[in-house]
């Protein structure tokens, strides 16, 4: 049976996808959830909310959203901003708009976040950079000072770190978070094994952008086992009391990580 002959217009399965768009009518929850908009630039706030619903999967692809008129009802505006809103869903990829039968969530949504998402990095690239340039003057003395001060506690946090790292990038899909949060602790852990407070307070305030880069670079093809073998190289090397290829591991790992996030964010995946 299609979608369309289980949940006509009108009928309980288009009621439930409004009230996921929408929030519930009746009640404050509802209302809190979905605000009336009656600024301007309309249609672009509720292009933006829409999307944002597809994004976080309270939609889901295929799903049926309520007619223009039922939108402009239930957001108490025209139907002009509906309309200008579904059209810029559609052409970013995040719904389809089928003649004669409605408005759909794109099946094509999640490729389309994935566009969003380059798109924006490539506007930060210049932030990136900077970060890059940051990182490459602290990290190899982080690691330097590390092999030649951490104790044995540290390098056994350091070890864990690496064997979960290990175990995330071997299962089928890699576990991109758990690699991105471990890879963040790692190198929060070198500077806390370098005994420079002021370092360590430096490694956590530049965490967050950290975490943007690793989002990239980490997904970036043929990635996951470079960046495993890059940590292992510089934990190695800290390991063993072995300051000079501490810290030639280091930049060399930099060097690759930021080889590799750049390409991503500028499309090439080659």
């Amino acid at each position: 049976m299609t979608a369309d002959a289980r949940e006509p217009a009108g009928r309980p399965g288009e009621a439930r996808v409004a009230e996921t768009v929408l929030g519930s009518t009746a009640g404050d929850s509802g209302a809190a959830r979905f605000p009336t908009f009656r600024h301007e630039a309309l249609y672009q706030r509720i292009a933006d909310h829409v999307r944002e619903l597809i994004v976080s999967e309270q939609l889901q692809p295929g799903e049926r959203l309520p007619a223009e008129r039922d939108l402009a009802r239930m957001l108490g505006v025209s139907r002009v901003p509906i309309r200008e809103a579904m059209r810029t869903l559609a052409a970013q990829g995040f719904v389809e708009i089928r003649r004669g039968q409605g408005m759909f969530v794109a099946s094509s949504a999640v490729e389309a976040t994935v566009d969003q998402l380059t798109s924006a990095l490539l506007k930060q690239r210049d932030l990136l950079a900077e970060l890059f340039a940051v990182r490459r003057l602290l990290e190899p003395a982080s690691a330097q000072w590390a092999a030649a001060r951490s104790e044995p506690d540290d390098i056994a946090r350091l070890q864990r770190i690496i064997e979960d790292m290990e175990e995330a990038g071997n299962r089928e899909p890699p576990d991109y978070d758990t690699m991105g949060e471990r890879d963040t602790q790692l190198h929060v852990e070198i500077a806390g094994a370098s005994n420079n407070r002021v370092l360590g307070r430096i490694m956590q305030t530049i965490q967050d952008l950290h975490r943007e880069q690793l989002e990239t670079s980490l997904r970036y093809k043929d990635r996951v086992h470079e960046t495993l073998r890059d940590h292992r190289r510089i934990v190695q090397a800290i390991a063993a009391s072995d300051p000079v290829e501490a810290r030639a591991a280091m930049i060399d790992h930099l060097a690759n990580s930021e080889a590799a996030t750049m390409a991503r964010i500028e499309g090439d995946d080659t």
